[in-house]
């Protein structure tokens, strides 16, 4: 089977890591490149992390910086659920050795959409700011980008505000127009996501793998899941569920609905608008994930995890 190919937009955290990890040891996908964003961290700890993660594995993986700060006004949102530079307490060794792309993340995503004729997906699983500019500089592009698969968002609820996911959260504004770009595109968000969480067995078995992708992914996990017991958020692979929505869609129920961004309101800047009733009047847009097969989910990830370095 040909790997199909993917661009890994991220803001890199626990849980992104570990999407990262599987994306590299699946069957289907073949990462070309990560770009980085700011997000759960600043935008100097998420490109030093993909770059340290692609030199530690040896992935043949190019690597772009991406945006420093969102459209939108926001401030004050990094806190330590990713801790201090975003992995947690696990540190890679400094990949002196894997340069950054001369190209920013939107120059190389135009680049590799134009090489890979129509076949591009991207994985998108931080703010939308990269993918934003991307797609303002380069109006073309949205003919030559297959399908989006984004962490983001919410149908119902969220967990920066009532009603915002944190993703979306930080930069409606580049959300509101990826989202309303016409790429097809699929929304993996709090609905589905606050369902896929692991335990200490998980962590166990994925450690006992031996390879070097399973024992930093184990290592990862273990940090998370102390930080689930000291009253911080649980081992929710977020991130990771977006990248098996692209390649083991058994795994989810998605529905296709009408989907838009607010982006004003003291309460609601960053609330996705899910109209599952069809009170809008507006055709479906966005693929939306609404249920969760824990189970399939958790094996995809372990298999993913077993190939990885």
């Amino acid at each position: 089977m040909e790997k199909r190919p993917f661009i890994i937009d991220c803001d890199t955290g626990t849980d992104d890591a570990i999407a990262i990890l599987a994306a590299l040891g699946s069957d289907a996908i073949r990462v070309r490149a990560l770009t980085s964003v700011n997000g759960n961290v600043n935008e100097n700890f998420t490109s030093r992390n993909n770059r340290d993660l692609v030199g530690y594995l040896g992935a043949d993986v190019e690597v772009a910086r991406g945006a420093k700060i969102p459209f939108y006004p926001r401030a004050g949102y990094y806190d330590a659920t990713h801790g201090s530079e975003g992995l947690g307490d696990v540190t890679l060794p400094a990949a002196e050795n894997v340069p950054f792309t001369k190209e920013t993340a939107p120059e190389l995503i135009r680049r590799i959409a134009e090489e890979e004729e129509g076949r591009l997906e991207l994985l998108v699983v931080g703010p939308m700011t990269n993918i934003a500019i991307a797609l303002s500089m380069y109006p073309e592009l949205k003919e030559k980008i297959r399908h989006i698969w984004f962490m983001g968002g919410a149908a119902l609820g969220g967990n920066m505000t009532p009603t915002a996911e944190f993703n979306i959260w930080v930069d409606p504004v580049a959300a509101k127009l990826v989202i309303a770009s016409g790429i097809p595109m699929t929304m993996v968000g709090l609905d589905v996501t606050l369902k896929a969480a692991l335990i200490r067995e998980d962590e166990q078995e994925i450690r006992s793998f031996g390879n070097k992708g399973a024992v930093l992914a184990a290592d990862i996990l273990d940090y998370m899941i102390r930080r689930y017991a000291d009253g911080g958020e649980d081992a929710l692979m977020h991130d990771a569920l977006a990248a098996a929505a692209a390649v083991c869609p058994q795994c989810l129920v998605c529905h296709d609905y009408f989907v838009d961004v607010e982006c004003q309101g003291e309460y609601t800047a960053g609330h996705t608008m899910v109209d599952r009733r069809g009170r809008t009047g507006k055709k479906p847009n966005v693929s939306v994930a609404m249920e969760l097969d824990l189970p399939v989910f958790k094996q995809w990830l372990k298999d993913c995890l077993r190939q990885c370095g």
